[in-house]
């Protein structure tokens, strides 16, 4: 006799927090970002924004229901708006959408850098950017970019950084917080001034030490087709891993980042200045232990 008790996979799939969701930006992020809202039925609706090539991508990957070449079209219909690309073209973007936006739209980016942003959503929005702006950093990605590597579990345990720009938040800001741990992201708030003082050592820095890597072994041996730079253990490859990101991404980074960034960049060569002239004596031994001590002890946080 059969069972008329429903089944696992018959339970009703709950009706999503956000309605109509607009993705400007169809790359590894805004990619990702649309698999995983279509996907686990976060959205009613995924509207995508980008090139034509793109969007019919886009729509065959499944990562969205529709998709257009025009930002203004995606402000004027959607409850939240993802701005999924480098930090300068999302301010652009901000800017150019702020008057068309439907009434009570809330947007919200991926941006690596947060302060000029924040700013410049003060500056289009006034007393209203808390409310019209949460801006965001989810610290997930890879050195591959584009859309052709999106997917559905970019986010998943992934740390998704807010900055929001009040002390009060909106219902809408609270389903987008909902939505986000519904890809799987774990959220954390952070003031946007805070955020990039810290992300300046914890992510630009490491870019930018295996990029001057790069150029160290290019102007040292040449082409990379040099045989001698076969002679490593793997070690040279990990180093190299975050080299190959998208240069105009980092120089977008770099632009809204600078002080920050020359900071990091300041301690670490006063660092390699004073390895460098340990190299003979005690103190070096002392100094790779402290950093196997600390680098031990940082993994095992994890």
């Amino acid at each position: 006799m059969s069972s008329s008790n429903p089944t696992k996979n018959d339970a009703p799939i709950p009706a999503p927090e956000l309605g109509t969701v607009g993705i400007i930006g169809l790359g590894l992020m805004g990619g990702s970002l649309g698999l995983a809202l279509r996907r686990r039925h976060l959205a009613t609706t995924v509207v995508g924004c980008g090139r034509p090539a793109l969007v019919t991508r886009a729509i065959e990957m499944g990562a969205i229901d529709r998709g257009t070449q025009d930002a203004l079209a995606v402000a004027k219909e959607c409850d939240v708006i993802f701005l999924c690309t480098p930090v300068e073209t999302s301010i652009g973007l901000m800017r150019q959408i702020a008057l068309a936006l439907k009434p009570g739209a809330l947007i919200t980016d991926v941006g690596s850098t947060k302060l000029a942003f924040a700013e410049a959503a003060r500056e289009v929005f006034g007393a209203a950017a808390a409310e019209r702006v949460l801006p965001g950093h989810p610290m997930a990605g890879s050195e591959n970019s584009g859309l052709e590597n999106a997917v559905e579990s970019l986010y998943q345990d992934c740390l998704w950084l807010l900055t929001p720009l009040g002390h009060r938040t909106t219902p809408l800001q609270d389903a987008l917080r909902r939505t986000l741990k519904g890809v799987g992201a774990r959220l954390a708030d952070v003031s946007p001034a805070e955020h990039d003082r810290t992300l300046a050592y914890t992510s630009h820095l490491p870019q930018m030490l295996s990029s001057v890597l790069a150029m160290t072994l290019e102007a040292h041996f040449g082409s990379p087709e040099n045989p001698a730079l076969q002679l490593h253990a793997g070690g040279l490859q990990s180093m190299l891993r975050l080299a190959v990101s998208d240069p105009a991404m980092w120089e977008q980074i770099a632009l809204s980042n600078p002080r920050n960034i020359s900071s990091a960049l300041e301690r670490f060569e006063a660092e390699l200045r004073h390895l460098r002239l340990c190299l003979e004596d005690g103190e070096f031994r002392r100094r790779f232990e402290a950093a196997r001590d600390f680098a031990l002890a940082l993994r095992n946080k994890k």
